[in-house]
C-alpha cells in the first residue's frame, strides 16, 4: 500500500484500511478535499481519477512531482535541516518563486515543521532530525501514481458539477465541523452547500467527519457508522486520545465487496 509523500491536518493514515474496504464499484474516482491524499495512494487504481484540493501549494507540490519529479529530486536533494532555512521558506512570498521552487519550499516546511502544520520549526530533545527530506525514493512511485489523475484546484460546488455521474465515487473529507486549526475557513453555510450537493448527486459518496451532533442530524437519512480515531500532535502522550469519526455513506457500505 502505497504511502502519502507528506502528512496534513486531519490526513486518514490511521482510517483509510477502512475507508478503502467500503468503496464501491466505480469508473471515475474523485477526492474532494485531496489533503495528503491518503485513501487516493493507499487504494488500487481507478479507470478515471481526480484529486482536488482549495489549498494551491499543495496542488502545485503533485503537479510538480507529476510534470517535474527530476528538477524537484535536484532541488530537494540539495537542501539541509536548518531552523534558519525553514524560517526563510516560511516567510518568503510565493509568488517570486517557480513553480518548482515554490513546490521545493512547501515540501520541506511541511517535513520540518511540527505536526506539519507549517508554522513552527519542529525539533526534538530525545532525538535528531529526521532525514527523510533527503530520500527522494518516493518520487517516482507517487509519479507513477498520479498517471492517471486530474490534479484540480476547484471549489467543491465546481468540482461535483464537473464530474459527477452515475459511474462517479466521491471520497469527501471536508474540514471538522466547529474546529478552527485549519487554513483554509469552512463555514456551517459551507457544510450546509455540501449537505445539499450529496443529497442530489447521481453517483455515490463517502464522507468522514467528527462526531457532532447538528452532522448527525443532516446526514440522519444516510447511512452513518461511528468510529474511533486517534488523532492527536501532542508532545505528551497523556494528551493522545481517542476521537469519535462518522462515516457516512449514500449506499449501504455493509454490502460492499470491491477490491479496492
Amino acid at each position: 500500500m502505497l504511502k502519502s509523500p507528506i502528512s496534513w491536518m486531519g490526513g486518514k493514515y490511521r482510517l483509510r484500511k477502512k475507508i478503502i474496504k467500503l468503496i464501491p464499484n466505480h469508473k471515475c474516482y474523485i477526492e474532494v478535499f485531496g489533503g495528503a491524499a491518503w485513501v487516493f495512494f493507499g487504494k488500487k487504481p481507478s479507470i478515471v481519477e481526480v484529486y482536488n484540493d482549495i489549498n494551491k501549494e499543495l496542488v502545485n507540490l503533485f503537479r510538480i512531482i507529476k510534470y517535474h519529479p527530476k528538477e524537484f529530486m535536484f532541488w530537494i536533494e540539495k537542501d539541509i535541516v536548518s531552523r534558519e532555512i525553514f524560517n526563510e521558506y516560511k516567510d518568503i512570498s510565493g509568488k517570486y518563486l517557480t513553480d518548482i521552487q515554490r513546490a521545493v519550499r512547501f515540501y520541506y516546511i511541511i517535513k520540518y515543521s511540527f505536526g506539519s502544520k507549517c508554522d513552527a520549526f519542529g525539533y526534538g530533545k530525545k532525538k535528531g532530525p529526521s532525514n527523510a527530506i533527503f530520500d527522494t525514493s518516493f518520487v517516482s512511485k507517487v509519479r507513477k501514481r498520479l498517471n492517471n489523475c486530474y490534479i484540480e484546484n476547484l471549489t467543491f460546488e465546481i468540482l461535483f458539477e464537473k464530474y459527477d455521474s452515475p459511474e462517479s465515487f466521491f471520497y469527501c473529507d471536508p474540514p471538522y465541523y466547529q474546529l478552527t486549526q485549519y487554513k483554509h475557513k469552512f463555514s456551517k453555510e459551507d457544510h450546509l452547500k455540501l449537505l445539499k450537493i450529496l443529497k442530489n448527486i447521481k453517483g455515490k459518496f463517502l464522507l468522514t467527519i467528527n462526531d457532532h451532533e447538528e452532522i448527525k442530524s443532516w446526514y440522519k437519512d444516510f447511512h452513518i457508522t461511528k468510529v474511533d480515531v486517534g488523532y492527536s500532535i501532542a508532545k505528551k502522550s497523556e494528551s493522545r486520545k481517542k476521537y469519535g469519526e462518522l462515516i457516512i455513506t449514500n449506499y449501504n457500505p455493509k454490502l460492499i465487496n470491491t477490491n479496492y
